[in-house]
């Protein structure tokens, strides 16, 4: 209002900035050589104490607008408004290494996953890492979930810590819906079709990374999360791997990804156990 530009012109500039800024930048990129595999792996050993760790990975979402109502109902998001499910992934600098933002609000965290080129990369090479995410996510290979539900100590000692490392993530994505406040429920919303909502989102995420390269301070004026805590439909263990319908869309031929998941959460579990890896997690993220 106050720079007297039209509404339609403040669309047209908005879009425009998007697209010449996402031609322009140096897009997000996935560890492209094994020289960087290992760096990464090496510093989150130095941070957290166990080795393999690729990424941290949370979905969350954008609540916009601007979709037709024939379209509405894919795009209702479990907490009841129009939105577009977002899966980030982030380093352990907290920079953003991965985005999908193309899918609905209506679709499932795992859903998003399954679909996307990242699952694909991380299974062509299981021996690279694994990431770590939450219950929202099916136990594979190379996706790390806590136990659900955690029984013995040595289970509840790998879920605190499990838990702990993950809040990095939800900081990460914090930052970024207060820094860029139309990402955030109190910013009244995009108000724009989803295509363009996915180019904005996009670019926020990318001078999101700039701000973090460049060390500028998040701004003070913090608002509460939008994501609500424990509103993730939990997937749950099945040890037997015989009756697999507690898995989200897993077919036969995954059985066996979820057996050496099985496998490498358990060894995951007795090394940070042995080796009070939680008290090293928290030291690491507090200071």
């Amino acid at each position: 209002d106050t720079s007297e530009i039209s509404q339609a012109s403040t669309n047209r500039i908005i879009h425009q900035f998007c697209e010449s800024f996402m031609q322009h930048y140096i897009t997000l990129s996935w560890y492209s050589s094994q020289e960087e595999i290992t760096k990464v792996k090496q510093c989150y050993f130095e941070a957290f104490g166990v080795k393999g760790r690729l990424g941290l990975i949370d979905g969350t979402m954008v609540p916009i607008k601007g979709v037709t109502v024939a379209d509405e109902p894919a795009f209702i998001c479990r907490k009841g408004y129009s939105a577009i499910n977002c899966q980030f992934v982030v380093d352990y600098d907290g920079q953003f290494r991965d985005v999908v933002i193309k899918c609905s609000g209506s679709c499932h965290d795992a859903f998003v996953y399954s679909n996307s080129t990242l699952k694909q990369t991380m299974e062509a090479d299981p021996v690279a890492g694994f990431l770590i995410g939450d219950s929202g996510y099916g136990l594979s290979l190379v996706m790390i979930t806590p136990f659900s539900p955690a029984i013995t100590p040595e289970e509840m000692f790998f879920n605190k810590t499990h838990s702990r490392v993950r809040s990095r993530i939800e900081r990460c994505i914090s930052s970024l819906k207060n820094r860029w406040r139309c990402l955030h429920k109190s910013g009244r919303s995009l108000q724009y079709s989803p295509t363009k909502c996915c180019s904005i989102i996009y670019t926020c995420v990318l001078l999101e990374n700039m701000c973090n390269s460049l060390g500028l301070e998040e701004p003070g004026n913090v608002v509460a999360s939008d994501d609500a805590v424990g509103n993730t439909e939990m997937i749950t263990d099945n040890n037997s791997t015989e009756n697999n319908s507690n898995f989200y869309h897993v077919g036969r031929g995954q059985i066996n990804h979820i057996r050496l998941g099985l496998t490498r959460r358990n060894n995951l579990k007795n090394y940070m156990f042995a080796n009070n890896v939680y008290c090293l997690c928290f030291i690491t993220l507090c200071y």
